[in-house]
């Protein structure tokens, strides 16, 4: 006898996988856990087998045959999405102009991208990567459509209109595993060019804390800038979230920095929305935790 897997419950697994739990499933699709829950046993019930480890009632991975089963969930929902999107949606088509940080390119706008395509395949995505000043310079002469921007944390009460907080994190001081000169002086530093956020909030914490510093490295990408740290000429500060292998965080002997945003604006008032649904995947890939 054929059967067929239910869309709704491939799509309730799929997002446990995404969120990393009942509550992050939860709030992504707009249902309670207990909801989540009975959607996840009848799946089991349909399928024959047990998808989700359990640990004191705390979900703490798939199982093997979950781990199947969400690859074939994705597979399945990208072509029904697809689909559905050519007709639900026609009027997703045309350009979108994007503007983006480099460092966001590595690790984050791959899957955004695959997202973003299956959703809006007629729409065709042009991307500039540069300094956020520049980019949000763009911005007011029409030149991007929407662009992620970086800078450090704004003051409470003080969010000017139109920007959307993506994430916040610490901006923190990062020198190579192998080689530390957090005592040199003066300080060699690993920059970004001119105007860039991170660079103005470094520089200026160690001013007013009396450190003499000096550039020892100065690029556009995020892989130069991290390479140069790694072989131990110079420390960086950047969102600790990028402190991959090979590099440690400084904690003590530097002046603390400010915390880091991710933010997005859109060019214009009335945002098309292509332009809307790829904020949103913007948002979900930098605050999602896999399991």
């Amino acid at each position: 006898m054929q059967r067929n897997l239910d869309m709704d419950l491939l799509r309730t697994l799929v997002a446990i996988a995404d969120g990393g739990s009942f509550s992050g499933a939860a709030a992504q699709l707009g249902r309670t856990q207990s909801a989540i829950s009975l959607q996840v046993k009848r799946l089991e019930e349909l399928v024959g087998h047990p998808l989700l480890e359990r640990t004191q009632g705390r979900v703490t991975g798939p199982t093997e045959e979950g781990r199947v089963l969400i690859d074939y969930g994705r597979r399945i929902l990208r072509l029904n999405d697809e689909a559905y999107s050519c007709f639900a949606q026609p009027s997703l088509s045309g350009q979108l102009r994007l503007g983006l940080p480099e460092e966001l390119m590595e690790s984050t706008f791959a899957p955004v991208l695959a997202g973003f395509s299956r959703a809006c395949p007629r729409v065709e995505l042009s991307v500039r990567c540069d300094l956020s000043v520049r980019l949000n310079g763009a911005l007011e002469t029409g030149e991007l459509d929407l662009a992620i921007l970086k800078r450090v944390a704004s003051v409470p009460g003080q969010e000017p209109d139109g920007w959307h907080l993506l994430k916040r994190e610490p901006l923190v001081w990062l020198a190579g595993e192998q080689g530390n000169p957090v005592h040199q002086r003066p300080l060699p530093l690993a920059l970004f060019h001119e105007g860039c956020v991170f660079r103005v909030a470094a520089l200026a914490a160690l001013a007013q804390a009396g450190i003499a510093a000096k550039t020892a490295f100065v690029g556009n990408s995020y892989t130069g800038l991290r390479h140069a740290v790694m072989a131990g000429l110079a420390l960086t500060p950047l969102p600790a979230s990028l402190a991959g292998s090979g590099l440690t965080q400084i904690r003590d002997g530097l002046p603390r920095l400010p915390e880091a945003e991710i933010v997005a604006r859109f060019g214009r008032h009335d945002p098309p929305a292509s332009a809307r649904l790829l904020l949103e995947l913007f948002e979900q890939q930098l605050n999602s935790r896999p399991l």
